[in-house]
């Protein structure tokens, strides 16, 4: 099974990573890797990264040993292994190397703050007007990578995920609908700061902004958008 590339928050420095928030460190990580986080704990957050190893360093096809180089999707190196583990999961190699899934424990301030998309976006919808079109989003689409799908002939939607750590399952972080490129609505698990446009509650993990402008009909074929998100393999 082949990976995509996750992210949503990079490392702000060197930084170790435990399995447990106070346990032994198994890996020393590079400035500017990326990964996905937890929202932030007290002290420490649980990270999920997309990693890969040469077969050779892949011991018994299981085991990761110590001193083991770590490398991106771009083959950039990342860090290196400090003790030897067992990956959270592990793929098909793809060309020469194998594909990983790392997971575990880094100190907050290890977290680059400049580079987090809720943040991102609080700063562009503080300062944005009202009804503001695709153009204004672009930047932060492509920086985290947001999935685009065609929904169909009169919206598009833009979707970030994050891990599930139980079921080493992805779901929906931040859910970005347009009706025409006009942003419609937003919906989001983490707090995003927002000034010309409403933000509501929906009674479960979501929130949700929207545009109070388009009709009761549109927001129902928008919420149907949501729904089919929600319920459908986000990976």
């Amino acid at each position: 099974m082949a990976t995509v590339q996750l992210f949503a928050e990079r490392s702000s420095g060197y930084c170790s990573m435990s399995f447990e928030p106070n346990g032994k460190i198994v890996f020393s990580m590079l400035p500017k890797t990326v990964f996905f986080a937890e929202s932030k704990g007290q002290i420490k957050t649980r990270i999920w990264i997309e990693a890969y190893v040469k077969p050779i360093d892949l011991y018994d096809q299981i085991r990761i040993n110590t001193n083991v180089k770590i490398y991106d999707r771009n083959r950039r190196l990342i860090g290196r292994v400090t003790e030897a583990f067992n990956p959270m999961q592990r793929f098909d190699q793809i060309d020469s190397l194998i594909p990983i899934i790392i997971s575990g424990y880094i100190e907050n301030a290890c977290i680059d703050n400049s580079f987090i998309p809720e943040n991102d976006l609080s700063n562009l919808l503080l300062a944005a007007g009202n009804n503001e079109k695709l153009p204004t989003f672009l930047p932060i689409l492509d920086k985290y990578q947001f999935k685009f799908t065609q929904e169909n002939e009169n919206y598009t939607s833009y979707l970030l995920v994050q891990p599930e750590f139980i079921t080493q399952s992805l779901e929906p972080r931040v859910l970005m609908v347009f009706y025409k490129e006009e942003l419609i609505a937003i919906f989001h698990t983490r707090p995003i700061k927002v000034k010309q446009y409403d933000s509501i509650e929906m009674g479960s993990e979501y929130k949700m902004i929207y545009n109070s402008k388009f009709s009761e009909h549109t927001k129902s074929e928008m919420v149907e958008i949501y729904r089919k998100k929600l319920n459908k393999d986000s990976r």
